[in-house]
């Protein structure tokens, strides 16, 4: 019999894949759309970064609900909202109602990560959460990863609209799963809170206490580094591909988009087994964590060589590059719900909430810098950059010593 903890990644993985297949429909389809709709790259800017500047907003308020209501219906309504938006938004005629659709699943979705993080840190011990938390992030690369070719299909046969009806109608099998195969006694933690923060504490002190906390200003730079990057990753490479490479929105951009969206997936779960090998070889979590923090930036970093290679060494390195990205996505998640054992959800509500409206600056950045000089070099120079900035950030991040105290 599968473990209840096992059987909520697993949920919570399934879950992450549909919000990132929600969230790609509209990247994938773009070439497409924008065609249709007369949008040039400025305003497919806006359109990505709408969806983040609701999601930020909405990550505030996200986490600080769901360290405080009953995480199985407040995370399954979740999942189900943000799937009814996506399907209507093959209503979208324009770029205002495109804009509209983008805000308002951004809105809905912001509860994934929030939601998931806290039932991680309830259910898994401290030295299994990389793990944990890369298994159910790797959703996220794998939702990236089958968008091509399932969105690519979909609006071939029946036309783009549709894609997104498929897609979002998808969350409605997920959400009746979760009902009958969860119970709200699963989600209960398995540690005790060494804050000594009780029930009654005013709605604010938790967060009050997280900025306070000395992890919180690294943690906080590794965020506003590393979201933009993977933003960058999953919104604007249909784009280039299309515009640089000159590729059609086909099976061959489909298939070269799956292979690069690999990367991700293998990063998001090498970071928790990486972990795991190198804390069994003696090594202490924090070296563990900075070998493959360091490791991940160097793959990164191949980002600004992308524009001078051919194409097939062009989509070897984005593979490189997506590969460190998805390292870094599951050790920031890790760092983050570290600085407030307490109150995780709350913590990553506001670190996410910063690193996403550092992505919506970016995305409208690219859109600008690539509509004016018709190149996506700059912004693939400032994607290896902002790893290595990460990477000198995230070195001032350590394991409490003491935490481990607090699990049972």
């Amino acid at each position: 019999m599968i473990a209840p903890k096992w059987r909520l990644c697993s949920l919570l993985f399934l879950a992450t894949v549909l919000n990132y297949l929600d969230r790609q429909t509209v990247s994938v389809l773009a070439p497409v759309m924008q065609k249709e709709m007369g949008l040039d790259n400025v305003a497919l800017g806006r359109i990505f970064s709408a969806f983040y500047y609701a999601y930020t907003g909405c990550q505030l308020v996200s986490g600080l609900t769901l360290d405080r209501v009953n995480l199985r219906w407040a995370f399954g309504a979740a999942v189900l909202a943000w799937s009814v938006v996506s399907a209507l938004t093959g209503l979208a005629s324009g770029f205002v109602s495109l804009l509209v659709f983008r805000l308002l699943l951004g809105a809905m979705e912001s509860a994934n990560w929030p939601g998931a993080i806290r039932i991680v840190s309830r259910s898994f011990e401290r030295r299994e959460r990389a793990l944990g938390n890369g298994i159910f992030t790797s959703g996220s690369s794998v939702g990236a990863l089958i968008a091509p070719v399932l969105i690519v299909g979909i609006s071939s046969a029946f036309g783009w609209r549709w894609a997104f009806v498929g897609i979002g109608s998808l969350g409605i099998i997920w959400f009746a799963g979760w009902v009958l195969s969860t119970r709200s006694r699963d989600l209960a933690p398995i540690w005790r809170d060494p804050s000594g923060a009780r029930r009654g504490q005013p709605l604010w002190a938790g967060a009050l206490a997280i900025v306070r906390s000395p992890q919180f200003v690294p943690v906080l730079l590794v965020a506003i580094l590393v979201n933009p990057c993977m933003y960058f990753s999953v919104n604007w490479l249909p784009t280039y591909f299309a515009q640089q490479r000159h590729l059609a929105l086909g099976n061959k951009m489909a298939w070269i988009l799956t292979a690069i969206y690999l990367g991700i997936d293998l990063g998001n779960i090498g970071c928790g087994v990486g972990i795991l090998a190198l804390t069994r070889r003696g090594f202490s979590i924090s070296d563990a964590r900075r070998a493959m923090f360091l490791l991940a930036t160097a793959a990164v970093a191949c980002c600004a060589a992308v524009p001078l290679l051919p194409l097939r060494s062009a989509v070897f390195a984005l593979v490189a590059v997506n590969f460190g990205t998805g390292i870094w996505t599951a050790m920031y998640l890790t760092m983050a719900q570290e600085v407030s054992p307490a109150n995780p959800s709350t913590s990553i509500g506001i670190l996410s909430g910063c690193g996403s409206l550092a992505g919506a600056w970016a995305m409208t950045a690219v859109g600008k810098i690539t509509q004016s000089t018709g190149s996506f070099s700059i912004p693939m120079q400032m994607v290896a950059m902002a790893a290595v900035l990460a990477a000198i950030a995230g070195w001032f991040v350590r394991v409490e010593a003491n935490e481990g105290k607090a699990l049972v």
